[in-house]
């Protein structure tokens, strides 16, 4: 069992990383070193052994759950507000997603980035408290602290989409980034004072004691939640506020996959799966949920199909994939708050908060696969633009002569995203379709065409990209790309691992351990709603 005092160093490794490369060194070391990226890399390795070790110790734990004394922060009269961290299942899974994640791209960008020598050490102090942003909103226990993390997560994104600020086109990126999501952040806010004022707590635990006794409720519930799922549709670029993430593209591809893998997008599903006790409350609001994230789903899926970017194939397949797991949350969640608001769940509330926390694994095993193959595929995607010089596949082709190890690597990512079994993709998938079928019809046939429509867009660029005869590359003066390579060690390596758990991360729930382990076994003993949960 991990000591809960080093549960902590999982979010505070990478924050003083940060402090150190922008701080403590950097009046003393070249801007171009490596030291920045070793530093970084080797706070976030250490993270990601802690993270393991914490997801090892939560599975053997009571109660899936390891108790971690708050720190009292501010305290005045009768108030006190605390600073605590929750381990549970879900911060335990999403915790080891973003170090692990977190830790390729590190390792992936020694390569990437190596020619950036202006910018290097600016780029690893910015992943450093990128990182720490998220792990911090993942294990916050409250929700002010949650919306502070947030909050950070969003300025990161904002300074690494506008990385290469000297471009116009990134500048405006990362400022359509940063106001699209505020515009869902400021639902966000709102939700949270919504429940500080009507539970008087910001408290997680707390508010869902509150909501499902019932203390929390009605419309002050409902608009509290759609608040919530308001600040989800920004920073996981819903419809309709997708509209900055195809942008964000201007990044370095390193960033690209974090974000889009492990880090800001995989926010909004967090919350809604951190707060689904508060959303199977509201009827309203958890259909709004799957609503969306079914119609997010297959419009994100057909402007995959058109699209000329490999980048840009990608980030639409993002939006198009968190729209599936917010229906898979979604779904379950309706089902769920079906049998509950007519009676046939009749239950203590420390057993319906057991529910609805169990209720995520659908949504969040998606999420768990998903980080594995998008980050695989967003840095073999770097990995073609290191050897071609440009991200349109109309200038590319027959790459798979002379780039083998990414041909293969991205191959596989690119079988895992369309769901082809047995790879890691296929299981989470298959758990989404289960469950619409078994409760909401049409989101079924939505998601359904969305597999189909994603296995299309995905096939079309591994033909553009490795098939057929090399069309050029880019024409710069001064770069000569017709003679392709494959990339470095260094960018190779992170590919094969991330390859590796694409394909072998699905069978967690080959005989439903990862739901076993998120609690969908006390669902089944309770039949109904258990039963959507046998694929």
């Amino acid at each position: 069992m991990i000591p809960y005092q080093l549960i902590w160093l999982i979010m505070l490794l990478p924050l003083f990383a940060f402090i150190i490369n922008g701080l403590l060194i950097r009046p003393f070391v070249r801007p171009k070193s490596r030291v920045y990226g070793y530093i970084t890399i080797a706070a976030i390795a250490a993270s990601a052994v802690f993270s393991i070790w914490s997801l090892i110790s939560v599975m053997s734990a009571t109660h899936h759950e390891i108790a971690v004394p708050d720190v009292n922060w501010i305290v005045i009269g009768n108030f006190n507000f605390h600073v605590g961290i929750i381990m549970d299942q879900l911060a335990a899974v999403m915790a080891v997603v973003v170090s692990v994640v977190s830790l390729m791209v590190q390792i992936y960008s020694l390569g990437y980035m190596e020619h950036d020598e202006a910018g290097y050490y600016r780029y690893y102090t910015y992943m450093a408290l990128f990182t720490f942003s998220m792990l911090g909103l993942v294990l916050a226990d409250n929700l002010l602290f949650t919306f502070v993390f947030w909050e950070m997560v969003g300025l990161c994104s904002y300074l690494l989409i506008g990385f290469w600020y000297h471009k116009t086109s990134a500048a405006n990126a990362a400022k359509k980034a940063f106001i699209v999501t505020r515009i869902g952040d400021f639902g966000f806010l709102a939700g949270i004072l919504i429940l500080y004022f009507t539970g008087h707590t910001f408290d997680i635990k707390e508010l869902h004691g509150l909501a499902v006794s019932g203390l929390l409720g009605g419309s002050a519930l409902m608009w509290a939640c759609i608040g919530l799922f308001g600040g989800a549709v920004g920073k996981s670029a819903q419809f309709p506020l997708h509209v900055w993430l195809p942008d964000a593209m201007e990044g370095p591809t390193p960033v690209s996959a974090l974000i889009h893998s492990a880090t800001m997008v995989c926010a909004g599903v967090f919350l809604v799966a951190r707060t689904m006790p508060l959303f199977i409350s509201s009827p309203e609001a958890i259909r709004v949920v799957a609503v969306i994230g079914g119609f997010t789903a297959i419009f994100a899926a057909t402007m995959g199909l058109v699209a000329n970017d490999i980048k840009r194939v990608l980030a639409y397949s993002t939006i198009s994939q968190i729209g599936y797991m917010m229906l898979g949350l979604g779904a379950v969640g309706m089902a769920l708050s079906t049998e509950i608001s007519h009676g046939a769940l009749i239950l203590p509330n420390d057993e319906i908060i057991i529910l609805a926390k169990g209720a995520v694994a659908v949504g969040m095993f998606h999420l768990f696969t998903h980080a594995f193959f998008k980050s695989l595929l967003f840095m073999g995607a770097g990995s073609v633009n290191h050897a071609t010089g440009t991200f349109d596949m109309r200038e590319m082709g027959g790459l798979r002569k002379t780039m083998p190890w990414t041909y293969v690597t991205f191959l596989i990512g690119s079988l895992s995203l369309a769901g082809i079994w047995p790879l890691a993709g296929f299981w989470s998938k298959d758990e989404i379709l289960a469950s619409a079928l078994t409760s909401q019809p049409v989101l079924f046939w939505l998601a359904l065409i969305t597999v189909f429509l994603t296995a299309f867009y995905m096939f079309r660029a591994i033909f553009m990209t490795f098939h057929g005869e090399y069309r050029g590359g880019a024409k710069e003066e001064g770069h000569d790309y017709s003679h392709t390579h494959e990339s470095p060690r260094v960018m190779v390596g992170p590919l094969v691992f991330l390859a590796l758990l694409a394909i072998g991360v699905g069978w967690w729930n080959l005989t439903g351990g990862f739901s076993s382990f998120m609690g969908h076994e006390t669902e089944a003993a309770h039949g109904g709603i258990g039963a959507l949960f046998t694929v």
